[in-house]
């Protein structure tokens, strides 16, 4: 009696590489857009949280105690509404984001974070209560949003996160009366609690 040949024949082995060939192309494209939003929901609770850091910190000291958008975490940052990198600090960061957090040396600084941690591919339009470019928000020692920044500027009213690529989400971080919320704008739904 002749002993049976086990294993795969080079046309299986063919047609299962062909499957799963076909398969990956069909779940890529869902793939990238699953990563996009992963990287617009990460930037959006980073900034959540930089914003909840702010209000805590001048809660805890009882003075002002602002959020600035910049451009990078380095000697040269500069405030842009478009910055996806923050700092909490009590004196304006320009051009001192990359200074060790202290409560005395300018700008006492509390804590920064650099944008291109987690959310690389994200764009960030920040506004104010008008609707025009908006780079930092300034909560006092009661929690509240104080009507100006340092330097007069009226603060951030809400944050927008998105992609260039159309499948993804957009979130949105809105600041009303000291309080922080993140919610979807596509969301049309009055039941829904992620409407903005």
């Amino acid at each position: 009696m002749m002993k049976r040949a086990t294993g795969f024949t080079l046309i299986e082995l063919m047609i299962a590489i062909v499957i799963v060939a076909v398969l990956l192309a069909i779940a890529m494209p869902s793939f990238r857009t699953f990563l996009l939003n992963a990287q617009i929901r990460s930037a959006s609770e980073s900034m959540h949280a930089g914003l909840n850091l702010a209000r805590t910190e001048s809660l805890k000291r009882n003075a002002r105690v602002s959020m600035w958008l910049v451009n990078g975490i380095s000697a040269a940052c500069a405030r842009t509404a478009t910055g996806t990198s923050w700092v909490v600090s009590v004196d304006n960061p320009a051009s001192a984001c990359n200074a060790i957090s202290s409560f005395t040396a300018s700008p006492r600084l509390v804590q920064s974070r650099a944008g291109s941690d987690g959310s690389g591919s994200v764009s960030v339009t920040a506004v104010n209560a008008g609707g025009t470019a908006a780079s930092c928000i300034t909560f006092n020692g009661f929690g509240g949003v104080e009507p100006t920044c340092t330097g007069g500027d009226a603060p951030i009213a809400s944050i927008r996160f998105a992609s260039s690529d159309a499948s993804t989400r957009t979130l949105q971080v809105s600041i009303v009366g000291g309080s922080v919320r993140t919610c979807n704008p596509a969301i049309t739904d009055p039941n829904d609690p992620a409407i903005c």
